[in-house]
């Protein structure tokens, strides 16, 4: 049974006749036949399945239809479905009869007029639309009531804020979502002015605006600085429309808050952010996973002599070199496959700015905010000048030690024949300026160890540490039998470090050698692997190391003017270990002694 009267569409309204006396059924039915304002309901269809807007019944029908027309009209709820009743004039009493049945527990409910026959056809129809307007208003009233519901419904639910206040702008309906962000509690805030909300922080300028705005009977929109019960305050973008009767009248303001407290802080970081990656030098460039650029910063558009806006959309081809783009987009899918970010430095031509520049780059996987790899995301360091500083580093580098070996060579050259064929005085001190010269030899060799390592990118590989601490092992006892040399290490152990790793244990091995106070000294060499890192331990049986020593291991700090050239190859070890992205640490050993641990990354033996 539809609760929606067909008066209020296309279709006439259907009238269903339950007239058991056949002249007036037959009279009737004719005369909603002929009638252009009514249709004759499907008498065919049973009562309850049937149709229809008004039912037109007599005693006869209502006896035998009594069950099915109260069932209709309930189902019919809250919409009226009204029930005609023609009673003969000469049994008026009808509500009387049937021991008061009908018209005790019957004609209350289920019938909505009663019209004593004969009646003309014009009391009828006037009869019939007094009844079908009372239908259509009640399907109207159930329409609106149901609207209400629902907005009502949609407003409590609402993850924003609704309020409605009266034309003064006192509080008259808060939402649930306008008591969560307030925290004034929306059924005691009922009467109270929309001032409580106000934080002091908008200008009398705003307030004078937005009230002209709506009082005008247009829409407020913009955002706002509100405070909450207990004193913090929070950002809303805020909607305040006029709410008017039928006669244009301002009954009401409902107003919508969406707090963007969270949102403006991020927008307010994102703009601080965006103008650090402009306003930095060095080239900043996110790319998707076909290597098309998504953001660039001024830098890259400077060095590729091309605006930023037509940068977008392109790649590194457009620009630079082809041998450059290749290996940069060989790097790209690197970071793609691994999912870890890579290391590279690059030389590239830009042809279109002809700018000559060295960049260290790191390039990372870049995320999207449900964590989905979509691309990769570079910072490109320009290091032209350090890199002509350190080719300068080197050319003085190679100067001063060929003259420094040269100048060493003649007098240990002179040293030695001074001890062979001076007077016999004269040849301990002959044998220490020897000594000294080896030294000093060694420590230029050392000099340009340190030189080459800090000049050069840090260029990592695997590296078998087992088998590297073999080979030190191995050549210092063959070139030295006075020390107990000791090796605990598996078989392979990879790490990921520069070359320099050998002459690095290899220092840290002959230092405890050398610095000892044994007849023969004892050091232990071992090698062990945890999840992520690989272990190289020292350990010997010395009188200690110094502090100056411990601070150039484990910190790389500078010391006073007191340190001497011997420490040159500690320097070595701290930068090779640093450049490995390593560490060390130095212990003293009980009851006497010193452990020094270097600890690497591990590496796989692919």
């Amino acid at each position: 049974m539809s609760d929606t009267p067909s008066g209020s569409s296309t279709d006439p309204p259907r009238i269903y006749p339950l007239v058991a006396d056949q002249g007036n059924e037959r009279v009737l039915k004719e005369w909603l036949v002929d009638h252009d304002t009514y249709a004759l309901a499907d008498v065919d269809e049973p009562v309850e399945a049937g149709a229809f807007d008004l039912c037109i019944v007599d005693r006869g029908g209502f006896e035998a239809f009594s069950g099915e027309l109260q069932r209709a009209k309930s189902a019919a709820k809250p919409v009226l479905l009204p029930v005609l009743l023609l009673v003969p004039e000469a049994r008026e009493g009808i509500i009387e009869a049937d021991r008061g049945e009908i018209a005790d527990n019957v004609l209350r409910t289920d019938v909505d007029e009663i019209v004593m026959l004969p009646i003309r056809q014009v009391e009828l129809e006037w009869r019939i639309r007094a009844l079908l307007r009372l239908r259509e208003q009640s399907s109207s009233l159930h329409a609106n009531v149901r609207q209400l519901s629902r907005f009502k419904q949609a407003a409590e639910a609402a993850g924003h804020a609704i309020f409605i206040t009266d034309p003064e702008g006192r509080i008259e309906y808060a939402n649930p979502a306008f008591e969560e962000i307030t925290g004034y509690d929306r059924e005691n805030v009922a009467g109270s002015d929309v001032n409580i909300l106000s934080s002091g922080a908008m200008s009398d300028a705003y307030y004078t605006q937005l009230w002209e705005t709506i009082t005008a009977g247009e829409i407020w929109e913009a955002e706002i600085v509100n405070h909450r019960k207990d004193g913090s305050e929070y950002t809303a973008y805020q909607t305040i429309a006029p709410i008017v009767d039928a006669a244009g009248e301002i009954t009401a303001y409902v107003a919508v808050q969406m707090d963007i407290t969270e949102q403006k802080a991020l927008r307010e970081r994102l703009k601080r952010h965006r103008d650090v990656v402009q306003r930095l030098g060095d080239p900043i460039m996110i790319q998707d996973e076909s290597g098309r650029f998504e953001l660039v910063n001024e830098a890259l558009a400077e060095f590729a002599g091309l605006p930023a806006e037509e940068l977008i959309g392109s790649n590194e081809f457009s620009f630079m070199d082809p041998e450059s783009s290749e290996r940069i987009a060989r790097k790209k899918q690197e970071v793609l496959e691994t999912e870890s970010p890579v290391r590279y430095s690059i030389s590239p031509e830009f042809g279109l700015s002809g700018k000559e520049s060295a960049f260290e780059t790191t390039r990372y996987p870049f995320y999207d905010n449900d964590g989905d790899l979509t691309g990769t995301f570079a910072i490109c360091r320009d290091v032209t000048e350090l890199k002509e500083r350190a080719r300068q580093l080197r050319v003085l580098d190679n100067i001063l030690r060929h003259n420094l070996r040269n100048d060493l060579t003649v007098i240990r050259g002179r040293a030695e024949q001074l001890r062979e064929e001076g007077p016999e005085e004269l040849s301990e001190m002959a044998d220490t300026i020897v000594r000294h010269a080896d030294r000093l030899m060694t420590t230029g060799d050392k000099s340009r160890a340190i030189t080459n390592l800090l000049s050069d990118d840090p260029d990592v590989h695997p590296v078998d540490v087992a088998a590297v601490v073999d080979r030190v092992v191995e050549g210092i006892e063959a070139s030295d039998r006075s020390v107990d040399l000791t090796v605990e290490a598996p078989q392979q152990t990879f790490a990921s470090t520069t070359l320099n790793i050998e002459e690095a244990i290899e220092e840290l091995v002959r230092n405890a050698i050398i610095h000892s106070d044994r007849e023969v000294p004892a050091v232990r060499v071992s090698v062990s692997t945890a999840e992520d890192t690989v272990s190289v331990s020292v350990r010997d049986d010395g009188p200690g190391i110094s502090g100056m020593d411990r601070d150039v291991l484990t910190t790389g700090k500078s010391i006073d003017a007191l340190y001497h050239g011997s420490g040159l190859g500690l320097w070595l070890v701290y930068w090779t270990i640093r450049r490995s992205n390593g560490s060390i640490d130095v212990a003293e050993v009980d009851p006497r002694g010193t452990e020094v641990t270097v600890q690497l990354p591990a590496a796989s033996d692919e």
